[in-house]
């Protein structure tokens, strides 16, 4: 697959690096030399210097072919003007990321694909989302829903209480019918397990299985669901912003922020939040608000 990636920066950078392991023909433009050198010499792809709102810099970087364009860089409206004009010239999908949430609502859905952009991606609602996840299911390591949620991918850690830690793959398979180890990751290195390999602690084992049937994971795995009330976040970042947007109602949310300023605009933003002026890494001040 043919990917160009439009922004140097920490997402593009990171994005880049994933894709140029799996193999993809990746192209990454910026307009900072800096920021392609450091990445055009340790991994496996192509750079190009330029502005991203340039025709010439696209067509260079061989947009009319690509099967994927994505523009990531700090500025939303250079990178919705980006995929509008890679789109033109021939690119079959385009990504953008963009800081308002507002553009994510469905009844601007048509505007952005009539412009020629066929995806957006907020990072801080993704990011508030992937939190979400953690609080509502706090014994899993890490959730992921395939195929509308029909297929649910459980990460779980196995401690020493979990009652299939020593068992063979052959052997859970034999007694449980309802799950599929899909991957161990057992310290640094990812097994693709076979009916030989054998569950040791410590081990975090991907479960694939459906909806129905997640809960049972708990007995098997040795965990206890715990509901969670209180929510303390350290800074008023717009994480933290679209997290009490998202949950406030569900949470009883309290954020720590150091600068003054900030603290006085975060009542109107999050109205349903307990807002604590003062230095989240001051030991007495964590102390002062129930540590």
């Amino acid at each position: 697959m043919k990917i160009v990636i439009v922004g140097a920066g920490e997402v593009g950078s990171h994005l880049a690096k994933l894709l140029s392991r799996e193999e993809q023909d990746i192209i990454l433009v910026d307009d900072d030399q800096g920021r392609l050198s450091t990445i055009d010499a340790n991994y496996n792809l192509m750079t190009l210097r330029g502005s991203p709102t340039s025709f010439n810099v696209l067509k260079s970087a061989g947009v009319e072919s690509c099967d994927l364009f994505i523009a990531v860089t700090p500025d939303e409206t250079r990178n919705v003007i980006a995929c509008s004009m890679a789109k033109s010239i021939g690119a079959q999908r385009t990504v953008a990321r963009i800081d308002n949430y507002e553009f994510l609502d469905m009844h601007n859905r048509e505007f952005f694909t009539r412009i020629g952009v066929n995806a957006l991606i907020y990072p801080e609602y993704l990011a508030a989302q992937e939190i979400i996840t953690a609080l509502n299911r706090s014994w899993v390591r890490h959730w992921f829903e395939l195929h509308d949620g029909e297929i649910i991918l459980v990460g779980v850690k196995l401690r020493e209480n979990a009652r299939i830690v020593g068992m063979q793959l052959k052997e859970f398979a034999m007694v449980e019918h309802n799950f599929h180890v899909s991957a161990i990751k057992r310290h640094h290195e990812t097994i693709i397990p076979r009916g030989d390999d054998r569950i040791c602690e410590n081990d975090i084992l991907y479960f694939t299985t459906t909806r129905d049937h997640v809960d049972e994971l708990l007995e098997i795995c040795g965990k206890v669901h715990k509901r969670i009330r209180k929510v303390l976040i350290m800074g008023g970042s717009r994480i933290a912003v679209r997290l009490a947007a998202l949950a406030g109602d569900t949470y009883k949310i309290k954020i720590i922020e150091s600068n003054l300023e900030k603290c006085r605009r975060l009542p109107e933003k999050c109205p349903d939040c307990d807002i604590v002026y003062g230095d989240a890494r001051d030991i007495d001040v964590l102390r002062e608000e129930g540590i």
